[in-house]
């Protein structure tokens, strides 16, 4: 280490364990650990944590550490522990403090030094809680040596002994054969058990874990044992009792084990999924209970995670089957993110084709797991492409879509040839890899092509295409989405449909391909909390790293929460008769409330509409080529978003007591509407 790093890392930790300052002002110059080492963290990392800690009156060393601690997160940065630096780290754990001690543990190089074992024991403390995180436990019981593994395997056989199959057990015992890195992902995941999409930004253990051989090998043990144990209560060989199937405490087991099998795409895995999780999910005889909904659901979050074409097939034979109304309720939620997480596997994907009888519905299907590949960049190899297309079905939808090879080639298949965007015929190559167009691969002269030749052909497309909405960063500092008040049950509700997740610090989260998208919510945001709240829009710094495509993608699926829960536009003078007023928007019926909305502007545009100016559609008031959205008042050209500049609005719609919507909204949709119907006028053509 050179000297000036140690220097100021020794001038750091003299000021975090400095004496408390007179006033919270007087914090000192800011630090910056942007061009910190890995060493140079390592010699303040226990002083970070003490300062960061409560049971202290020192609340500027506290904000500081904590600043620290979350810039050292979000550049990734992680210190590197040996020696006394190590014992020094560990010795900032409270009793207890089982995570941020397994963290010192990751980041120890070399073997843990003289001393190690006796802090270990007191953050250990007694065993009564020592069954919440049993692998953090064992980890630090090892370390700690002694008469510590022995009391933690006593404590644990007397927790999971009794049950018929203890496959907790089963599990503790392979700890031994395992890699450190293994051990290291098990005990640092709070998600360790029932790990779901739920659990964005937290890795999950499994991933680590399917590249172990000893885990690998104890996956395939239990999973078979435990469809020949379901199979057998099935066939009556073993008495059948709802709910008793497994232990509770045993399904994240086979969960965790069923995510090591998915990611490896072991064949073994596939005859097993297709026994288990169907007979999981259904007593035997015309009983509407099940033989383990706790394995039901794990195996349902497992499928949503990482999902085979094998085992969302057993996913949905589940959903086919299944009596009981809770269970079928949770596989519902499971489906929708499983059969887009499966798009992002191509290599796998089309293995068994498309499940499903013949027809509408099928292709329906394959439109949806196509579509959901957009984020990703999905590609195939153009003979795999080839090859699918002999499936009827996806011969149809392939041929109402626009692709796009390596090369940068966009095409229609018509006839046996293919077409671009001027009905040309084009050559495609022999060999390369082959996706999905999406209208950002294009000039916007190229989306007005490929627009005017399927309104001129009159295709319908199996999903919106060349018509899709596309998103750009905007140019500005300004935060997409923010500003307007959304229903908190209409929100919370479609979000979870749609595979978001709940963050209370940071609001709705959701990976799209390799980023993870975040919507800022503002308010009491909570499942069950009704009311409205506010969208603070997506989070600046996701904007700009996305690839194109990809941001796009995020912004339209915002889009459709904001769209669906929008009740009012966010204004700068508050009253409580307007938040008496929003409560009680927020909790009536969307469709109703469209509906009303859409009355109102039909009476208000009665003559333009007669006349053929203007169009009121489901979700859209159009004029020309323009469409305004009828819940946010986006404006749109074919797709891409336009900016309307609106006069100072004068005096407020008049306030009419059955309108179920907010007048600014409307005020500001009827002016919008009137500026467009101006420039029709001025250039019929727009």
């Amino acid at each position: 280490m050179m000297p000036s790093e140690s220097a100021r890392a020794a001038a750091l930790r003299a000021r975090l364990e400095g004496a408390v300052v007179d006033h919270a002002r007087f914090t000192g110059p800011p630090v910056d650990l942007s061009d910190w080492t890995p060493q140079e963290l390592g010699l303040v990392w226990g002083a970070l944590h003490r300062a960061s800690g409560f049971g202290h009156d020192d609340p500027a060393h506290r904000e500081l550490a904590a600043t620290l601690l979350a810039q050292a997160s979000s550049t990734n940065l992680a210190p590197l522990l040996a020696g006394e630096v190590f014992l020094d780290a560990l010795d900032a754990a409270r009793v207890h403090d089982w995570d941020y001690a397994i963290g010192c543990l990751a980041c120890l190089h070399g073997t843990p030094p003289e001393g190690s074992a006796q802090l270990a024991l007191r953050i250990l403390d007694e065993p009564t809680h020592w069954g919440e995180q049993h692998f953090a436990v064992w980890l630090l019981a090892q370390l700690a040596g002694g008469d510590a593994p022995a009391q933690f395997a006593q404590m644990m056989d007397e927790r999971h002994a009794r049950y018929p199959m203890p496959l907790t057990l089963q599990e503790l015992a392979v700890l031994p054969q395992l890699a450190q890195a293994s051990l290291l992902a098990l005990a640092g995941s709070r998600y360790s058990g029932h790990w779901n999409r739920d659990s964005i930004g937290e890795a999950d253990p499994a991933e680590v874990l399917a590249d172990d051989a000893a885990y690998v090998d104890f996956a395939r043990t239990i999973l078979e044992q435990a469809a020949r144990h379901i199979a057998a209560v099935h066939d009556g060989s073993v008495p059948y009792a709802a709910d008793a199937a497994f232990a509770t405490a045993d399904s994240p087991v086979l969960a965790r084990a069923a995510r090591v099998a998915a990611y490896r795409d072991d064949a073994w895995f596939r005859p097993v999924i297709t026994v288990l999780l169907p007979l999981a999910c259904v007593a035997p005889g015309a009983a509407k209970s099940a033989p383990s909904q706790s394995l039901a659901m794990a195996l349902g979050h497992a499928v949503e995670t990482i999902p085979t074409p094998e085992s969302l097939l057993a996913l949905r034979t589940a959903l086919a089957q299944v009596r009981h109304a809770g269970i079928r309720k949770k596989l519902e939620r499971n489906l929708k993110p499983a059969e887009r997480a499966l798009a992002e596997r191509p290599d796998i994907a089309w293995r068994v084709g498309m499940p499903g009888p013949m027809g509408k519905r099928r292709q329906a299907m394959l439109a949806r797991r196509l579509e959901a590949g957009y984020a990703s960049d999905v590609r195939l190899r153009l003979d795999q492409w080839r090859a699918l297309r002999d499936d009827a079905d996806i011969d149809v939808v392939a041929r109402a879509l626009v692709w796009r090879t390596g090369d940068g080639l966009a095409f229609m298949l018509d006839g046996k040839g293919a077409i671009d965007a001027q009905g040309q015929p084009v050559e495609l190559p022999e060999q390369g890899e082959i996706g999905l167009w999406h209208p950002l691969h294009g000039s916007g002269e190229q989306r007005a092509a490929w627009q005017a030749l399927l309104t001129q052909r009159r295709w319908r497309q199996p999903l919106r295409q060349v018509y899709r909405e596309i998103y750009e960063p905007p140019g500005d500092a300004s935060a997409p989405f923010a500003g307007y008040q959304l229903s908190v049950r209409t929100l919370l509700g479609l979000a979870r449909r749609e595979g978001w997740r709940l963050d209370y610090d940071e609001g709705l989260s959701r990976q799209f391909g390799a980023w993870r998208v975040s919507l800022r919510i503002e308010g009491r945001v909570y499942p069950g909390a009704e009311g409205a709240c506010t969208s603070n829009g997506l989070a600046p710094a996701q904007i700009m790293p996305m690839a194109p495509v990809a941001y796009s993608e995020a912004c339209r699926a915002v889009d459709l929460l904001v769209s669906a829960s929008a009740l009012a536009l966010v204004e700068e003078e508050q009253s409580v008769q307007r938040a008496e007023r929003l409560f009680y928007l927020a909790n009536l019926a969307p469709g109703p409330m469209a509906g009303m909305r859409r009355t109102v502007l039909e009476q208000v545009f009665a003559e333009q509409i007669e006349e053929g100016r203007m169009a009121l559609e489901a979700r859209h008031l159009t004029v020309g080529r323009h469409a305004i959205h009828l819940t946010t008042g986006r404006v749109t050209k074919d797709g891409a978003e336009v900016v309307i500049e609106l006069v100072a609005m004068g005096n407020k719609l008049g306030a009419v007591p059955w309108l179920p919507h907010d007048e600014a909204l409307l005020e500001k949709i009827a002016a919008t509407a009137g500026v467009l119907l101006a420039l029709h006028r001025v250039q019929p053509g727009c």
